[in-house]
C-alpha cells in the first residue's frame, strides 16, 4: 500500500517514526512518502535552514535529540559559542556544529544548482533513511507573519490594516525569538501562487492508497502545504481516503504554538476546530477521517462535523505504549 502523509517538522517527524517503526516490524506492506513543509525555511549565518526537513530526516535515520524533539543527538556547540562571542545578536537561533555541518552541505549543494528536492534526496539517503522524503516545493515560500505595531490594539486591526500599522517578521523570528508573541493578525505564505510542486508531490497524492494528514500545527505546517497550486486540488480528486490526526489533546497541543495560531485565524482550539477547518471531502474539504484522543471524545460527538466525517477516538499521545495502535489505527482505510 502506498502512504502519503502531509507534515511539518517535530510533530510530524515523530508521527511518521512511528508509522515507519511499525512498518518495518511488520515486514514493510507499505510504501511511506512525507510531503513536508518549507514555509519555516530561511537562511541564517550564510546558511539555508530547512528545519521541518531535518526534523523529519534526523528523526527517521535516528539521529534526533530526543530531549528537544529537534537538533540532533549528542550534539556539540562550539561554532555556536564562537560565534556568541562576536555577533551575540544572531544567537537567538542556535545550530549545533552537526547541524552547522548538515546545512553547509544543503548550501553547497544549492549552489551547485540542485534543487531542494535533490538535495534532499541525497542526504536523506546518506543519513540511511527508508522513507522518501519530498519538499512540497523547491521554490522558496517563506512564511511570514503580521503582527501588530508596538502599542497598537490588535483587535482594531486587519491583516490588511491600511496606512502599514502592523509589522512582517520571518516565521522563525516570530516562532523561536519572539517565542510565538504577540498573536498575530495572520500568515501569508509568501510567493507560494507562484510555485510549483516538487517533482513526485503531486503523484505521491493520486496515486496513494492512504494520504494521512500528520498532528503537524495546521496553521503554519499544513495550510502552507495546501498553499502550493495544485496540493489542495490533489487531496481532493485522490481516489485514496485523506485521514488526519488531531494535533490538540483537551485543546492544547502537545508542545509549540499551535493554539496561539489557531487563536490568530479565528479558528477553535479544539479537535473539532481543526477538523472543521479542514472540512469534510465530501462537501469539498480535506477529511474523509479524523482520528482523535479518547479525551475529546465526548465533546467531539456533539459537534457538526463529528457527524459528517468518520473518526475514531483513541490515546493520541506518542511513546506510553500507544505507538502500535496509533500507527494501525491510521493505516487502516476502513476509518
Amino acid at each position: 500500500m502506498k502512504v502519503t502523509v502531509l507534515c511539518g517538522g517535530v510533530g510530524g517527524a515523530k508521527f511518521l517514526e512511528v508509522l515507519d517503526r511499525w512498518n518495518t516490524q511488520h515486514g514493510s506492506p507499505h510504501e511511506l512518502t512525507a510531503v513536508v513543509n518549507v514555509g519555516d525555511d530561511f537562511t541564517h549565518l550564510g546558511l539555508r535552514v530547512s528545519p521541518d526537513i531535518d526534523s523529519v530526516v534526523y528523526r527517521l535515520a535516528g539521529l534526533n535529540n530526543p530531549v528537544h524533539g529537534w537538533g540532533r543527538r549528542d550534539e556539540t556547540h562550539r561554532v555556536a559559542q564562537e560565534v556568541a562571542r562576536h555577533l551575540p545578536e544572531v544567537t537567538w537561533f542556535e545550530l549545533g556544529d552537526l547541524d552547522i555541518a548538515n546545512c553547509a552541505m544543503r548550501t553547497h549543494l544549492l549552489h551547485e544548482g540542485h534543487t531542494l528536492s535533490e538535495v534532499t534526496a541525497r542526504l536523506a539517503s546518506s543519513y540511511g533513511v527508508g522513507v522518501r522524503v519530498l519538499p512540497v516545493t523547491d521554490d522558496p515560500v517563506p512564511t511570514l507573519v503580521q503582527l501588530p505595531a508596538e502599542g497598537s490594539d490588535p483587535a482594531s486591526l486587519s491583516v490588511d490594516a491600511p496606512g502599514g500599522q502592523g509589522i512582517t517578521v520571518l516565521f522563525q523570528e516570530w516562532w523561536v525569538q519572539r517565542k510565538a508573541q504577540p498573536v498575530p493578525l495572520g500568515f501569508v505564505s509568501h510567493g507560494a501562487g507562484e510555485a510549483h510542486p516538487a517533482p513526485g508531490v503531486l503523484d505521491a497524492i493520486a496515486h496513494a492508497d492512504l494520504v494521512l494528514i500528520a498532528p503537524s500545527n495546521p496553521v503554519v505546517s499544513i495550510t502552507p502545504l495546501l498553499a502550493i497550486p495544485g496540493v489542495r486540488q490533489a487531496l481532493t480528486s485522490t481516489s485514496a481516503r485523506v485521514v488526519g490526526l488531531s494535533p490538540l489533546i483537551g485543546g492544547r497541543p502537545v508542545r509549540g504554538y499551535a493554539d496561539t495560531c489557531l487563536a490568530a485565524v479565528g479558528v477553535e482550539s479544539t479537535s473539532a476546530g481543526v477538523a472543521g477547518m479542514y472540512g469534510a471531502r465530501q462537501e469539498g474539504g480535506l477529511l474523509d477521517g479524523w482520528l482523535i484522543d479518547a479525551g475529546d471524545e465526548q465533546d467531539f460527538a456533539a459537534t457538526s462535523i463529528g457527524q459528517r466525517v468518520s473518526w475514531r477516538a483513541l490515546p493520541l499521545i506518542f511513546g506510553q505504549g500507544n505507538d502500535e495502535v496509533i500507527a494501525a489505527a491510521a493505516l487502516s482505510v476502513d476509518l
